[in-house]
């Protein structure tokens, strides 16, 4: 990448070489994870010389966990609901109960060169910049509600929740749907059928600048 995007995360100083990754995906039903994502953690491992591991939200039981000196947990998520604020300390406990050592960083939707990504991303876009609209799964108010105004100012465009989406298209028929989704999912799949974009990590160009952010990790 153009900069170092970690400026203040470090290695442990007890880690001599580059620490493992533990990816948090939503997942589908019954623990699936999406072939994209394992595509993801396979490309990350290969150019980091690390492991890479990979934990499905909607698993039934955690995948197992190799003793590594240190580990981080990246939550590949895009929005702060209830597993950001909720699963993901639970598994970092999990897993230090398991005596891992392990750095919880920030949900995805968080990181300042990912939003640039998104920005990027609209911009790329086959649609008029005033018919973009990005469609996101719903939230609770709270928190979770707050980032999106704050996405929605970063952005420059209208963020509608997916239960809102055919009203919002009703009133304006000339929209173009851009699903904030990290793989295909059901949401991604009806946007994508009504002319919309595709999920995000089917996107080449959001794929590789994702891959160059994990791999910079210390």
């Amino acid at each position: 990448m153009a900069c170092q995007p970690w400026p203040l995360l470090r290695n442990p100083s007890f880690c001599s070489e580059r620490s493992a990754l533990r990816l948090v995906v939503h997942g589908r039903s019954g623990g699936r994870i999406p072939a994209c994502c394992l595509a993801l953690a396979d490309a990350v491992s290969t150019a980091r010389q690390t492991p890479v591991l990979i934990e499905a939200l909607t698993a039934e039981t955690p995948p197992p966990s190799p003793r590594l000196q240190h580990q981080w947990l990246v939550p590949l998520l895009l929005l702060p609901g209830s597993h950001v604020r909720h699963d993901l300390p639970a598994i970092r406990q999990r897993l230090r109960g398991l005596g891992a050592t392990v750095t919880l960083l920030p949900f995805l939707g968080a990181w300042r060169p990912w939003v640039s990504m998104l920005r990027h991303w609209l911009s790329r876009s086959m649609a008029e910049p005033s018919h973009r609209v990005v469609v996101h799964h719903p939230l609770r108010p709270g928190p979770a509600e707050r980032y999106l105004h704050h996405l929605a100012r970063e952005l420059a465009c209208p963020l509608v929740p997916a239960d809102a989406w055919q009203a919002f298209a009703q009133r304006s028929p000339a929209s173009y749907p851009l699903p904030l989704a990290l793989a295909p999912n059901r949401m991604s799949e009806v946007l994508r059928q009504a002319g919309g974009s595709a999920a995000l990590l089917e996107d080449p160009v959001i794929r590789s600048g994702l891959i160059d952010l994990l791999v910079a990790l210390p």
